[in-house]
């Protein structure tokens, strides 16, 4: 019986354990490793394929090898092939590449039928990868391919820029340090030292004398903050006013206030160190952005939905997390050891099963 070359992900699974073992043994002989023609990773969307002609289907099922009882046809070159990125896919015009593809999908049947009598196909990390595998085609065919960036509506899209303007325009932005010191007589004494400084000094300047636990250990640094002193960053403290306008009047990077400022009882010198200009994004340079992240909401809420009617439909009680306290931790990996064992991952999600964010997930297109 013919079995599909495309299709067959234990053998898949299981032939690429084998490459572990003899990709360096090819390597060695000067010949790239068997690459995987059927590797998820390695395809575009799928597209509705229109209707062949009796002469095109039998065109593409004349068989260009056979290793055992797996048939290679024209229309599995074809297809593996068109399913490279459209860079790829031109080195293939060349007849000498097609035959080193074709080279290639033969080693690796044969290197998937050598790890098949070895057994390897029972062995739990190989089926393991192959769950993952058939995850992965699921998530891809019934969310990917179906629900696709492109079909996120652009009056969604507006009405989201519309909505959020503050994410999309960014008001002018400095960064400064300062030195603080306890009394405005001191500050007076350190101001021409500190004015004469270059950067360098004016750091040390900030780590000998500054009182500001804050800043102290990092030169006097307060990082970016606007006008009002809101910080770039929400995970910073916001900066005293005086200080955010001090900085807002010096006109370029590198120079320091002439008047010392206070804050609170204490005093600062203020050095403008860095700015950033205003920025305004407009519709047409946020729009690939928002459609992405619109997109990766929706499907995840699809996903999500689909996994909770699973678990309704396969009846799924209560977990015990409470029997996890019982579970015995091995002691970590020396140095010198392997680290800890990665979970598997699915497109779009890390280990555990959540939404990557923005610099995780690449455009699926």
């Amino acid at each position: 019986m013919r079995r599909d070359f495309a299709l067959r992900v234990g053998s898949v699974t299981a032939s690429i354990l084998a490459f572990g073992v003899v990709g360096a043994a090819l390597a060695q002989d000067g010949e790239p490793p068997p690459r995987d023609p059927t590797s998820p990773a390695s395809r575009a969307p799928v597209v509705a394929a229109p209707e062949r002609s009796a002469e095109d289907v039998a065109r593409r099922a004349r068989q260009v090898a056979r290793v055992g009882d797996v048939r290679i046809t024209v229309g599995d070159v074809e297809d593996a092939v068109n399913e490279q990125s459209p860079f790829v896919r031109v080195r293939y015009r060349d007849p000498a590449e097609l035959e080193e593809l074709v080279r290639g999908m033969v080693r690796f049947e044969l290197l998937s039928r050598a790890a098949a009598r070895a057994g390897l196909g029972d062995d739990p990390e190989v089926r393991r990868a192959a769950k993952t595998n058939a995850v992965q085609q699921l998530i891809r065919r019934d969310f990917d391919e179906r629900n696709t960036v492109d079909a996120v509506p652009r009056a969604d899209v507006q009405a989201y820029y519309d909505a959020h303007p503050e994410e999309f325009n960014t008001p002018e932005m400095r960064r400064a340090a300062h030195i603080r010191v306890a009394s405005r007589e001191e500050a007076l004494r350190l101001l021409p030292q500190a004015r004469a400084a270059d950067t360098r000094a004016f750091r040390e300047l900030a780590r000998e004398h500054s009182t500001d636990p804050e800043t102290r250990l990092r030169g006097g640094d307060l990082r970016y903050f606007d006008r009002e002193g809101r910080p770039r960053n929400q995970r910073d403290p916001r900066v005293d006013e005086g200080l955010a306008a001090a900085a807002f009047a010096l006109s370029e990077a590198g120079e320091t206030a002439a008047e010392v400022v206070a804050v609170g009882d204490e005093w600062s010198i203020v050095r403008l160190t860095s700015v950033r200009p205003a920025e305004v994004r407009t519709y047409e340079q946020a729009e690939p952005t928002i459609r992405l992240r619109m997109w990766r909401q929706s499907r995840q809420g699809g996903i999500e939905g689909f996994v909770t009617r699973l678990r309704r439909e396969a009846g799924l009680e209560n977990i015990d997390y409470d029997l996890l306290r019982r579970i015995t931790l091995d002691e970590p990996a020396r140095e010198d050891e392997d680290g800890p064992p990665r979970l598997p991952q699915l497109d779009g999600m890390d280990p555990h099963g959540e939404e990557l964010g923005d610099e995780d997930l690449a455009s699926p297109h």
